[in-house]
Formats: structure tokens, C-alpha cells, sequence
């Protein structure tokens, strides 16, 4: 009787706690898109005020890891023209360091470095419009791969070629939700949904006890909104890479913005988009990006021996066959 007494006393407790929680929704521009957050906590924070925290947080980190900012850490870091090594901020060598370990992972088909060959193609900061020839590729190749990039104790890299130029976008802004999340829970948000730019992050559950739930866009090269699945999160990411609307038409042909690091071209899959469930949303974002290039074929044997749950779009003639790993979530269950 005094367990069962107990037992009464702690769910009314929690419940009375759950009650006092408030609801924030905050919402803006950063890394060239959007950002928004949904928490709850018991402490009363000035709205104005935290979101005036939460800009000055993410300007910090778009300091850090844009292209599109000369003075970033980034910028800086692609301009050094050097082969000594150089130290970096632990933001900047932690992403360095976890894209490494994604390359290793799947065998280089998420690369950093591929940048130039980015650029070339025109999904770059350079404004390109054109397609390039194969002797600019050829040239370009020899500036891409991740092993040519050292690393070492005391947050420090070595770039092996001094030209190596470095993209985070398939990574950054994952990173970003995640630090943010921590962000927030360091703040007393006992839970909490934080998006930029479709990647998204949740920490525990809303107060009435049910799992934040998160759409996967149906892919259409308008924003309509539509939704082709709902996916159930606590303390999970979900980050989704897709072909339909960033791409470039050279000459009637249409490419896609992912760029295969093993052909420094465009990937030539019928793969639309991933969707990739993960605890850390930097990984699911950089894994995401990896796998448009991949293909379906391998991304599901890669996502079913890492025990990855992956959502996979594939272009099937008129029609979109849906394909996922044995670990993402059965439709209608949490």
C-alpha cells in the first residue's frame, strides 16, 4: 500500500509540473533559410529576451561554418594557403573531425572537400551559372578527398594541398541544431523541437506526454507543404536531403545538386530524397547527404548494418516507390 501510496503521490507530482510548464515558440532567418523552436519550461524567461540569445547563438556558429561570409572561420580556413598546421575553434574541428569519421563510414561518398567541385557546377557561393568541362573537373579532383586533410591534438588540421577547399552545408546546419538543443536544455527547457531548414532535433516529449511528430515533405519543386509521412520523435533527429529543388538545367538536362565525390559529378540515381533517423542530427544530416549520392540499394544495406532507420524517395518512372530500412519507424507507431 505505501509503494502504491508513493507511486500516487509521484504521478501527481509530475503532473502538477507538467501543468506549470510554459510554451515558447520562437521563430527567424539563419544560414540562409529558417529557423524555429518549440519548448517547455517551468522557468519564466522573457521571450524577447531568449530569442534575442538564440539569434546571437546561431550568428556565432553561421561565423564559424559559412562560405557565404568572408570573414567566417571557414572562409578564413579555405584562404589559408598554407601546408603548416593551423588551430581552429573546437566548433569547427569537432564538424571536421565527425565529417572524417562519416567519409570513413561510407567509403568517401560523403566528402567536405568536393566544394570546388560544388562551385563548379554552380550550387556554390560563386554564382556560376554553367556546366563544367571535363578538364576543369579533372584539374578541380585533384583538390578533393578527405584523406588529404591531417588532424591533430590541440584542435589542430593540416591541409595536405594548400587549394583544399571545404563545404559544411550537408553538415552545419545539423550541428546546429544540435548545439541549440543543448543550448535550450542548458536553459531548464525540460523539453524542446528545434529546426533549421527541415533538419530537426527533440528532447523528451511534450507536456501532455506524447512525442513530438515531424513531416516528411512530399517532393514537389514548389513548397506547397504537402507531407508525405509523419514521423514520432523523442530525443531523436530527422534530416532530410533532396534532389527536386535545388538543381541546375544545362542545356535541357536537369542535375541535381548532391555531387557524387566518386565521379565529381552530379548523382545520376533516381533517388528524390532520404530521410535519416538519428540520435545526433549532425550525423543524420551528413549520413542523408551520403546516401542521395549512394543510391538506394546501398544506402539501405548501409542503413540495416548501422541499424540507421532511412526513408528513402525513389523516382519510379511517372510514379514515387517509397523504400525503408528495417529501422524506421512502422506507419501509426511511436
Amino acid at each position: 500500500m505505501r509503494i502504491f501510496s508513493i507511486f500516487i503521490i509521484l504521478s501527481l507530482f509530475l503532473s502538477c509540473e507538467r501543468d506549470k510548464l510554459k510554451e515558447y515558440n520562437i521563430n527567424g532567418k539563419i544560414f540562409g533559410t529558417y529557423y524555429r523552436v518549440k519548448g517547455y519550461t517551468s522557468k519564466n524567461i522573457e521571450e524577447v529576451k531568449l530569442k534575442k540569445e538564440i539569434d546571437q547563438y546561431l550568428s556565432y556558429l553561421n561565423l564559424i561554418f559559412s562560405t557565404y561570409e568572408k570573414d567566417s572561420e571557414l572562409s578564413k580556413l579555405n584562404r589559408y594557403f598554407d601546408k603548416r598546421k593551423i588551430g581552429l575553434s573546437q566548433e569547427l574541428y569537432d564538424v571536421l573531425k565527425m565529417s572524417k569519421n562519416v567519409f570513413d563510414e561510407t567509403n568517401g561518398y560523403f566528402d567536405i572537400t568536393v566544394g570546388p567541385i560544388v562551385n563548379a557546377w554552380g550550387f556554390g557561393p560563386n554564382g556560376v551559372q554553367k556546366k563544367p568541362s571535363n578538364e576543369e573537373i579533372k584539374a578541380l579532383s585533384e583538390y578533393v578527398g578527405m584523406n588529404k586533410l591531417k588532424f591533430f591534438p590541440e584542435l589542430e588540421i593540416q591541409k595536405e594541398l594548400p587549394n583544399i577547399y571545404i563545404d559544411l552545408s550537408a553538415i552545419a546546419k545539423g550541428y546546429a541544431v544540435d548545439m541549440l538543443a543543448s543550448f535550450l536544455k542548458q536553459k531548464s527547457f525540460k523539453s524542446v523541437l528545434v529546426e533549421i531548414g527541415g533538419e530537426v532535433r527533440t528532447i523528451g516529449k511534450k507536456p501532455n506526454n506524447k512525442k513530438f511528430k515531424v513531416g516528411i515533405e512530399k517532393p514537389e519543386q514548389k513548397q506547397t507543404g504537402a507531407i508525405i509521412n509523419v514521423v514520432a520523435l523523442e530525443n531523436m533527429s530527422l534530416a532530410t536531403s533532396g534532389s527536386y529543388r535545388n538543381f541546375k538545367k544545362y542545356q535541357d538536362k536537369v542535375f541535381s545538386h548532391t555531387i557524387d565525390p566518386k565521379t565529381y559529378k552530379p548523382a545520376m540515381n533516381n533517388v528524390i530524397s532520404v530521410s535519416v533517423l538519428h540520435k545526433s542530427c549532425a550525423l543524420a544530416d551528413a549520413y542523408a547527404t551520403a546516401f542521395m549520392a549512394m543510391g538506394a540499394e546501398k544506402s539501405l544495406k548501409f542503413a540495416n548494418n548501422n541499424k540507421l532507420g532511412i526513408y528513402i524517395l525513389v523516382k519510379n518512372n511517372e510514379k514515387i516507390d517509397i523504400l525503408v530500412s528495417n529501422y524506421f519507424p512502422q506507419k501509426g507507431k511511436e
